[in-house]
C-alpha cells in the first residue's frame, strides 16, 4: 500500500546531513557516524542517489560526498523515486495491484485523488524545507544531537575519534 522503506528514510536523513556545514564534502564513514546509518548500507544508498544525479562523489583525500545541486532544487519526490523507483506507490488501496479493466472498486476515486495530492505535496517539498525544519527544531531544543561534533567514547587500545552524531 503506502509506506517508505528504511532505505528512503536513510536517504532523506543523509541528504539533510550533507547540507550541514560540518558534513559537506565528507566521506561516507563520517556521514555514517553523523546519521547512525551503517556505512556499507549508506554506500548503497549513495550509489542510488548518485545514479539519479542528486549527489556528487569524489574519491581521495580531498574527496567526499556533496549535494549535486542546491537543497532548494531537490524534492522529496526525487529522493523517493531515486530509492524506490517510479512505481513506489501502490496503484490500488485494496489489492496492491492494478484493477482489471471494467472492475469497479469502491476506493478507486479516493485512492487516485490521494495519490495525486501526495505526489504534488512531495514535488513541492524540497530538501531545503526539511533542513529548515530540522534547524528550527535544533534551535528550540526539540531535536538534539543532529549533527554536531562530539568526542567519541574511547575504546581500549584505540585512539579517541572525533565523530558526528
Amino acid at each position: 500500500m503506502l509506506g517508505l522503506s528504511h532505505t528512503t528514510t536513510y536517504a532523506i536523513k543523509a541528504l539533510a546531513c550533507l547540507d550541514h556545514p560540518n558534513c559537506a564534502n565528507r566521506h561516507i564513514r563520517d556521514i555514517a557516524l553523523c546519521t547512525g546509518i551503517p556505512r556499507s548500507y549508506l554506500a548503497k544508498v549513495f550509489n542510488a542517489l548518485s545514479r539519479r544525479g542528486l549527489i556528487k562523489a569524489k574519491r581521495g583525500y580531498k574527496g567526499g560526498i556533496s549535494l549535486a545541486r542546491p537543497a532548494s532544487q531537490i524534492t522529496l519526490l526525487q529522493i523517493i523515486e531515486a530509492i524506490e523507483g517510479p512505481d513506489w506507490i501502490s496503484p490500488c488501496l485494496l489489492a496492491g495491484e492494478k484493477c482489471p479493466p471494467g472492475f469497479r472498486c469502491p476506493t478507486k476515486a479516493f485512492w487516485d485523488k490521494f495519490k495525486r495530492d501526495l505526489v504534488r505535496l512531495l514535488e513541492r517539498t524540497t530538501l531545503e524545507r526539511i533542513i529548515a525544519v530540522r534547524r528550527a527544531m535544533e534551535a528550540t531544543g526539540e531535536l538534539k544531537h543532529y549533527p554536531v561534533f562530539l568526542q567519541a567514547k574511547r575504546r581500549p587500545g584505540r585512539p579517541g575519534l572525533r565523530r558526528l552524531l
